[in-house]
């Protein structure tokens, strides 16, 4: 018995000993790149780079903006297929095995249909909240930049 515990023993060291030499691996290569990403030009920088405006070459003010649109955009999506995928899923298993409720049990057909359209119609709605939301930081993006061009406009006219 203590035979096949030292053995576990060894094989759960040398595979710990494995997994802290990879992460150091990993680290040392994120280390190299993020230093080479910042010995780089100020012109050459990704930041830079990824943060144009829509007009020529001029720097977002808000660099962290495109990012968050991004990531919205992609939980939405991921939002409206998983939801649909798991209300169908839901469904299915209400109508074939049941479900129990604080002592009431949900199953047939009806209740595994209401179950599948009440899912998607939620899916949909938390998916349209996510994309709104959205295209709301892109309103008052344009809305400050709008504001901006009409006053440089306004103090022009008026010299």
């Amino acid at each position: 018995m203590t035979a096949v515990s030292s053995s576990l023993l060894r094989k759960v060291v040398s595979l710990f000993h494995k997994v802290t030499s990879f992460l150091r691996n990993v680290v040392s290569l994120l280390d190299r790149l993020f230093r080479r990403l910042w010995l780089l030009p100020p012109f050459h920088r990704i930041d830079h780079a990824l943060h144009k405006a829509w007009k020529g070459n001029k720097l977002l003010e808000y660099r962290f903006l495109p990012y968050v649109t991004s990531v919205l955009r992609a939980l939405g999506w991921a939002v409206l297929v998983i939801g649909v995928t798991a209300s169908i899923l839901f469904g299915l298993r209400i109508m074939n095995d049941g479900l129990m409720v604080r002592g009431i049990e949900l199953m047939g057909v009806g209740m595994g249909v209401s179950a599948i359209v009440l899912g998607m119609i939620g899916s949909f709605l938390a998916w349209l909240f996510l994309l709104v939301n959205r295209e709301l930081i892109y309103l008052f993006i344009h809305v400050k930049e709008n504001t901006r061009n009409t006053a440089e406009s306004i103090t022009e006219n008026s010299n």
